[in-house]
């Protein structure tokens, strides 16, 4: 049975800074909770309390947070220049 959990339980490490999603499902009414957002971020973490939690705050107004380390995920920063062109897309023929 834990080799179970095993296979399924992350193994991320975080350092004080490191940008992180919060894993935070919302149940909202009238809309599908397929189409609702589950993770929450980016968020900074803000000090690694022991090995599984960390303290994450999400802007430096905010409140912290003390988020269990399975509800955390590294933020990775997408580029989305190198899709844009400045030249308009030439339809096939």
């Amino acid at each position: 049975m834990n080799t179970r959990y095993d296979s399924r339980a992350t193994d991320h490490h975080f350092k004080e800074e490191d940008l992180v999603w919060i894993y935070n499902p919302k149940r909202r009414r009238c809309l599908s909770p397929k189409l609702q957002q589950n993770w929450e971020g980016p968020c900074t973490t803000v000090k690694k309390l022991n090995d599984v939690v960390y303290r994450v705050q999400r802007s430096p107004n905010a409140n912290r947070k003390v988020i269990h380390l399975n509800r955390l995920a590294p933020y990775r920063a997408t580029d989305h220049s190198s899709v844009t062109s400045s030249e308009p897309m030439s339809r096939p023929s």
